[in-house]
């Protein structure tokens, strides 16, 4: 093996065990004399998530149901605009499924349970926010009159139903797969990833409403403006990044084991809270018209950005630091551990390796990651510095 290798030709420990992620000291002590292959979860820890992935498709089921229910006389009507909105979405979705993925810092979520996140913003939670939100705007309308509904209606509404629903689907896929949804960095992904399917869908919910508004006349152009204010204009900080903040609660909750300390529950608390607040004051009357949309818009994106930073490089920093303790225990080069903690790091540390033994040495930075990364994100005791 050549002097430039990421690994040392005899490691420090004699089997060259990489800890499995949750093992605790005394667990990896026996696991150096003796290693085990990690087992799989046992049937009492498999049966919450067996049903928790049952609620989650039944749920998506009836959201889907009763949001094709709302949109598909609409969508028929005026199909060729259904189509074009439609297309316009997909792209926009795209780009913002990879955009956000790319986000994570170290690696990105995994794709099955990304998609199934963008899956519940697009069906369960806006199918259920369509009863929900107009069940309370009834209230409003009955208690403070038809000009006080239409003014402070979506304000009084949507925040509450809308952010609840939307992170109801973090937590159930917090609970399906823990080794997806781990701590805050993962809430906020998956959160956002929930939004922007909430956000694709009510888009083109949108575009099917403005067109009789305007009287069915020339409905691409109609179609077209619509999505010029709600992708150009708002799309940067709209529920995708509401459902992020939101998200990152979640994942505060998980690190903590869903039984936080006063510390982390008031966090927690807190970022409910300000997404539910951004969101109160993007739908509110106040500073109304296009600069005030700008306005609302760039407020809630930077308080997504604030809570972004803090969490990515709370996130990295822990990564970085579990990966030199990991790796100076397995006889490895501090910067060659920490390398680890990013994408291209690990592609240069791959490089150096003899091409032959490649696979085994990127086998070797998965399971480190892993373990860095699942060690990061434990908030159950005070981190070792």
């Amino acid at each position: 093996m050549s002097h430039a290798r990421p690994e040392p030709e005899i490691p420090s420990r004699k089997d060259a065990y990489v800890p499995s992620p949750r093992d605790s000291e005394q667990d990896r002590e026996g696991a150096e004399r003796s290693p085990a292959p990690r087992e799989g979860p046992t049937r009492p820890q498999r049966l919450p998530r067996l049903v928790t992935a049952v609620v989650f498709g039944l749920l998506c089921l009836a959201g889907f149901a009763i949001m094709v229910n709302g949109l598909l006389g609409a969508a028929l009507v005026f199909f060729g605009e259904a189509v074009l909105s439609a297309l316009i979405l997909t792209v926009v979705g795209v780009i913002g499924f990879w955009v956000l993925r790319r986000i994570r810092p170290v690696r990105p979520p995994s794709t099955t349970y990304s998609l199934l996140a963008l899956l519940w913003g697009m069906t369960a939670a806006v199918g259920l926010a369509l009863i929900a939100n107009g069940n309370l705007m009834t209230i409003w309308n009955t208690l403070g009159g038809l000009p006080f509904g239409e003014a402070w209606g979506a304000a009084l509404s949507a925040p509450v139903n809308e952010e609840l629903l939307k992170v109801t689907g973090v937590v159930l896929i917090a609970v399906m797969a823990p080794h997806v949804l781990r701590g805050p960095v993962d809430g906020f992904v998956i959160g956002a990833l929930v939004g922007l399917g909430f956000q694709l869908v009510e888009d083109f919910t949108y575009t099917m409403n403005v067109i009789p508004m305007v009287g069915g006349i020339d409905g691409p152009a109609s179609v077209l403006q619509t999505l010029l204010v709600r992708v150009g204009l708002t799309g940067l900080g709209s529920h995708w990044a509401m459902t992020a903040v939101a998200g990152t609660a979640v994942g505060l909750m998980v690190a903590a084991s869903w039984r936080p300390g006063r510390r982390h529950g008031l966090r927690a608390a807190l970022l409910l809270l300000v997404a539910m607040g951004v969101h109160w004051f993007f739908d509110s009357p106040i500073i109304e018209g296009i600069v005030g949309t700008v306005l609302k818009s760039l407020l809630v994106f930077l308080v997504a950005m604030i809570v972004y930073f803090v969490v990515r490089h709370t996130h990295r920093s822990r990564v970085r630091r579990v990966l030199a303790e990991e790796g100076e225990e397995l006889g490895m080069r501090r910067s060659a551990a920490m390398a680890l903690a990013n994408r291209h790091g690990r592609r240069g540390e791959l490089r150096r390796a003899a091409y032959p033994e490649r696979p085994a040495v990127a086998r070797r930075q998965e399971r480190l990651v892993d373990f860095a990364e699942d060690r990061a994100s434990e908030y159950r005791v005070p981190f070792r510095e």
